[in-house]
């Protein structure tokens, strides 16, 4: 039987994987570490996942459903926000806008299939996933856990050493982790998430999340 972690301990883990990690990496500013430390964390959590009682991953993937009402208001949720950083998009930084899928179509497309694979999946499995699982009865009521959450994950870009970056993760680490709460799968999270992703990719934003620009 595994023995219960105290909470000191969580605690303390929790302090060292969402705060001094990505305050080290940002210190650090290694692209390969940034990848590293991402994929990293995602497996740790994974194992960690396995190890708590009554995990299938079934269970992990599905959650426990997502009504059609919430699900409906989701999907307007990202209309919305959308349309707000389209036009955001095109009276800030109007060269860039649609730049990736009209000047570099192939990568842009590369994008679309592989970002929900390669960065999408490791990260709701660590901030949705793990930290809910984890350390919800640590934190409390589900409106502290959502909003640090939120905060956590816009910390963790950081890395990208720009303020676009964290304060746009700071309201999507909101939105997921509220959806989050509502259905407890990997699966809806990933989606919602890789909505938001590939669509700041293509509409000319994704430049500020792409590590290369900001780390050597």
């Amino acid at each position: 039987m595994q023995k219960k972690t105290g909470p000191l301990s969580l605690l303390l883990e929790f302090a060292i994987l969402f705060v001094v990690l990505p305050f080290l990496l940002f210190e650090i500013r290694s692209r390969t570490g940034v990848y590293m430390a991402a994929w990293g964390s995602s497996v740790y959590a994974f194992i960690m996942l396995r190890k708590m009682p009554g995990f299938s991953l079934r269970k992990l993937w599905h959650g426990e459903g997502w009504t059609d009402s919430a699900r409906r208001a989701a999907w307007v949720r990202f209309l919305f926000f959308a349309c707000l950083l389209t036009i955001l998009t095109v009276i800030a930084m109007p060269g860039r806008f649609m730049s990736m899928p009209v000047q570099r179509f192939s990568v842009w497309l590369a994008v679309m299939g592989l970002y929900p694979v390669l960065s999408v999946i490791p990260q709701e499995i660590f901030f949705r996933s793990f930290y809910f699982s984890r350390y919800g009865n640590l934190i409390g009521k589900k409106t502290r856990a959502v909003l640090m959450n939120g905060v956590l994950f816009g910390f963790s870009h950081i890395v990208l050493n720009n303020w676009i970056a964290p304060v746009l993760c700071v309201i999507g680490g909101i939105i997921f982790a509220q959806s989050y709460q509502q259905h407890h799968s990997l699966k809806w999270a990933v989606i919602e998430h890789s909505l938001y992703g590939c669509w700041i990719f293509t509409v000319g934003i994704g430049w500020y999340f792409i590590t290369g620009n900001f780390v050597s």
